[in-house]
């Protein structure tokens, strides 16, 4: 089969890559001069499956309707005369329920899950570096109050069998010691131990090379017009 894969981000040059190697015929498409140069040039690069909750929960539209006059929300909402976004809003409105946000975090969670094996797959057998870590993530929290709540948020994922270690601020300290310092003020952490990061921008650079490599056609400074 012959696909055009257009994007050439960490997903684009991935999915490019996937597909080459399931013996189709892949064109990859990039409207800058190179691959990498948007959204996965510096992004966190953080592999977290320990972090997979679904946006949309209970809580979300008390956020989105606070985003409308604060800039400090996890997430931002700007009204527009769109009727795609606002059929988007209707839908994602939807999902803001306890029942659904839960269905939709044990869907992600399997998801990332499944995608980091992938991952550690293709890096492995290929012998990519990106400045990839697997030795978890920290969440740390300042006060008794947030803490509890990361801990009641996480539930779920350790529920689905996430490795989740809970930490007073000694522990933290430990684990970190340039956090050391500062552990007064801190009340404790989460510690997702199987979770990890990487530079998303040379795991980016590295898939288009391999993908080139094998016979893959790349195209860069094209814009798509039209299909």
């Amino acid at each position: 089969m012959r696909v055009i894969v257009l994007g050439g981000g960490v997903i684009g040059t991935t999915a490019a890559f996937e597909l080459q190697g399931d013996g189709h015929e892949v064109t990859l498409v990039e409207r800058n001069s190179g691959v990498g140069q948007f959204t996965s040039f510096a992004n966190a690069g953080l592999v977290a499956p320990g972090h997979a909750f679904a946006w949309a929960s209970p809580k979300a539209p008390k956020i989105l309707l606070k985003s409308l006059w604060r800039n400090d929300q996890a997430f931002r909402f700007r009204p527009s005369l769109s009727p795609a976004l606002w059929g988007w809003t209707l839908k994602f409105l939807r999902e803001c329920t306890a029942e659904r946000a839960r269905a939709n975090t044990q869907r992600k969670h399997r998801l990332c899950t499944y995608s980091r094996e992938v991952m550690h797959d293709i890096t492995a057998s290929n012998e990519i570096a990106y400045d990839g870590s697997d030795n978890g993530l920290l969440f740390f929290h300042r006060s008794q109050q947030t803490l509890d709540k990361g801990i009641a948020n996480m539930a779920i994922l350790r529920e689905l069998g996430q490795e989740m270690d809970i930490l007073d601020r000694e522990q933290v300290a430990a684990l970190d010691p340039a956090l050391a310092p500062a552990k007064e003020k801190i009340a404790g952490g989460i510690y997702a131990k199987t979770d990890g990061m990487g530079d998303a921008h040379k795991f980016t650079r590295e898939m288009a090379r391999l993908f080139v490599e094998r016979g893959g056609t790349l195209k860069t400074g094209v814009t798509v017009k039209g299909l």
